[in-house]
């Protein structure tokens, strides 16, 4: 049987291999890697947020009595544990008057003071910053008077109130806008013990 030869023009084997071709490449398409394998981390090796809450600078903690103010002195852990939840009374914009909250505030802490004769308490007047420290000064006063107006008509005795006002000089805060004023429009209740061998 013969063999035969056949010979194909170059363009036509061309023409065959071009489908076959477009098959393999296709079309490009991205292809998204696989994602790496998660290895579980232990909890004590993460790192841990701070515990201790640190105040932004010229902002003290809602819980402490200004820089100027005193802090409570001479209580025992059962006093310093019966302390009210709250110690200051905040007043609107150019108000020296108490409103429903500052009274039920006020009634907390006269109810404290009964029952520890032994303690006395100083109210601290402040102010925010707008306004001449002279009208500040009168305006922290009238505010602290307020408040223990409240402290003796629920039973406190005058003898056990100190007042003092720092005007605009014991910031809390130092933006100037109303979220910060109204921190500062405020009476602070600090308390000291009367020691033994004290009058």
């Amino acid at each position: 049987m013969p063999l035969f030869r056949v010979r194909l023009p170059i363009m036509h084997i061309l023409w065959m291999l071009l489908p076959a071709s477009l098959l393999l490449t296709g079309c490009a398409q991205e292809v998204s890697p696989r994602p790496a394998a998660r290895i579980p981390v232990p909890a004590h090796a993460l790192p841990q947020p701070p515990t201790q809450r640190y105040a932004a600078p010229g902002v003290q903690s809602e819980d402490l009595n200004g820089p100027l103010g005193g802090r409570n002195k001479y209580l025992s852990d059962a006093e310093l544990a019966a302390l009210p939840t709250h110690l200051r009374v905040h007043f609107a914009t150019n108000s020296s008057q108490v409103n429903v909250h500052g009274r039920h505030i006020a009634l907390d802490n006269a109810r404290f003071l009964l029952k520890f004769p032994h303690v006395n308490v100083r109210l601290e007047g402040n102010c925010d910053q707008r306004g001449t420290q002279e009208y500040n000064l009168a305006l922290g006063n009238r505010r602290a008077e307020s408040v223990a107006r409240l402290l003796e008509a629920d039973g406190v005795s005058a003898r056990r109130i100190q007042m003092v006002s720092f005007g605009k000089d014991n910031l809390l805060c130092y933006a100037n806008d109303p979220k910060c004023w109204k921190r500062n429009r405020r009476v602070d209740f600090v308390y000291h013990a009367m020691l033994p061998n004290s009058n």
